[in-house]
């Protein structure tokens, strides 16, 4: 409480010490709350807290045949890209993709755009091209799809198929758990 005093001094005094304290005890709560958020952020990106997902990442996924489709209303649209090695690649792909082996996707993927056209992935069953679209997805890109099943179901879906050995070339033939 303040005590009133006829020497006006004193009075300003006092205000300037009650405000003082006050602003004292702002700027503590403020620096608080600001240092509870920096701790909360560093232990969230310097842990392995980052990589904890609160909620299961969703894959942008079509069957082969959807997306073919789409592909050749618009293939401006697209970058059709066969994560396998090149010489899987050469002996049989989707007719209209393009070979990024996976090994080259780091080297690679600044060439590749974060926005306007899509990215679809592909390989032999469905598995690298999903590595391929979380390691994408975890350096920014979200313009991304999953072709479903790779090149097994594309190829049970009798769609086009170019290499140099289609003759020869069947979807029992492509199994392969790494590609």
């Amino acid at each position: 409480m303040l005590k009133l005093n006829p020497d006006r001094g004193d009075i300003v005094r006092t205000l300037g010490m009650k405000i003082l304290n006050y602003t004292k005890k702002g700027i503590g709560v403020a620096l608080g709350i600001v240092g509870i958020v920096i701790v909360t952020a560093l232990a969230i990106y310097l842990t392995p807290l980052r990589h904890y997902n609160l909620i299961s990442p969703a894959m942008d996924t079509m069957e082969p045949k959807d997306f073919y489709a789409e592909y050749l209303e618009n293939p401006d649209e697209y970058i059709f890209v066969d994560v396998r090695s090149s010489s899987i690649y050469q002996t049989a792909h989707a007719k209209g993709s393009i070979n990024i082996p996976i090994e080259n996707l780091y080297d690679e993927h600044y060439t590749l755009p974060k926005t306007g056209k899509k990215i679809a992935l592909i390989c032999t069953s469905g598995r690298l091209a999903a590595i391929a679209y979380g390691y994408l997805e975890n350096w920014g890109f979200r313009n991304l799809i999953h072709v479903q099943g790779g090149l097994q179901n594309w190829a049970y879906e009798d769609l086009p198929l170019e290499g140099n050995n289609i003759e020869q070339f069947n979807a029992a033939a492509l199994v392969d758990e790494h590609q």
